[in-house]
């Protein structure tokens, strides 16, 4: 039976590059995966070692029994007269073979699997340490570059903090000149509204103006044609009174006349006077005119205002 093949021999510790704040994270990361990988790699040396062993003490039990089994058949070869004599030493010699080449056998797996197993402790060892002292390296690493980070951020927090104020304070600068601006623009525009304004009231106090001249105008040329109006009312009035007084004074006449006619046209008495002269009838009285015929003409009637 072949012996196994012996594991490699741990690689020296690499020479990691020194970055800007340390080592190369990148290189430290790929460094531990390998030793990672070649302890993986070793125990599994040791136990393929441990089960070569295993074979060869089982190959060795089975030589023992096949040792046992050929004794056995040599004590029967032995018991029996027939040619047992001749047999006697080639049957010695295979024993004493088969005994020499057991014991070269479990020598050899027994030196075999200790190499196997010595080498692996001392390749599992070496790489425990190696990766404990990457571990550390990485460690105290990590802490300088975390003691730097914070470090940096403390001072980029600073000039973070400075650079807040002095934008605060631009921003404030800048919102006062917006204000000053602003102001401007709307003192301008209250100026040009009060302008536009003023214009307006102008224009309207013109046209106001304007119309109320006008129907002034209107106003006065209406009252006077009222007043006119008025007048020739009052002078219709008075000749219609005129009329009036001259009418009834002459219903009045021609009443006067009508009773004198009245009592002129009386029946007159029969009986003679006692001298026996006779009146003469008075002459016929022509009737009166009418009253409408003797009155004046009616006066015209007002004119309309």
């Amino acid at each position: 039976m072949a012996a196994p093949e012996k594991p490699q021999s741990a690689p020296k510790t690499a020479q990691f590059a020194v970055g800007v704040r340390g080592y190369n994270q990148r290189q430290v990361d790929e460094r531990l995966a390998e030793l990672t990988k070649e302890i993986r790699e070793a125990s599994r040396s040791r136990d393929e070692a441990v089960a070569t062993s295993s074979d060869l003490s089982k190959a060795l039990a089975y030589a023992q029994k096949e040792l046992a089994e050929t004794k056995a058949a040599l004590a029967r070869m032995s018991s029996s007269p027939s040619g047992a004599g001749a047999m006697a030493e080639r049957v010695r010699m295979m024993m004493q073979l088969a005994e020499e080449e057991i014991a070269d056998l479990r020598s050899a797996a027994e030196a075999d699997a200790a190499s196997t197993r010595d080498q692996a402790d001392k390749y599992a060892h070496e790489t425990r340490r190696t990766a404990d002292k990457l571990a550390k390296d990485a460690e105290e690493e990590r802490a300088r570059l975390l003691s730097a980070a914070k470090a940096e951020i403390e001072k980029l927090n600073a000039a973070a903090g400075a650079k807040r104020v002095e934008q605060a304070a631009a921003a404030e600068r800048a919102r006062k000149e917006a204000d000053a601006a602003a102001e401007a623009a709307a003192a301008a525009l209250r100026e040009e509204a009060d302008r536009k304004v003023a214009d307006e009231l102008a224009a309207r106090k013109k046209a106001f103006e304007e119309e109320f001249a006008r129907k002034k105008q209107e106003t006065e040329a209406a009252l006077a044609a009222a007043q006119a109006q008025q007048a020739t009312a009052d002078q219709n009035r008075k000749l219609a009174l005129d009329l009036r007084a001259k009418v009834a004074e002459r219903i009045a006449a021609t009443d006067v006349a009508v009773k004198e006619a009245m009592r002129l046209l009386a029946p007159v008495d029969e009986a003679a006077p006692a001298n026996g002269d006779r009146k003469p009838s008075p002459a016929p009285v022509s009737a009166p005119k009418s009253a409408a015929a003797s009155a004046a003409p009616a006066a015209p009637a007002p004119a309309k205002a």
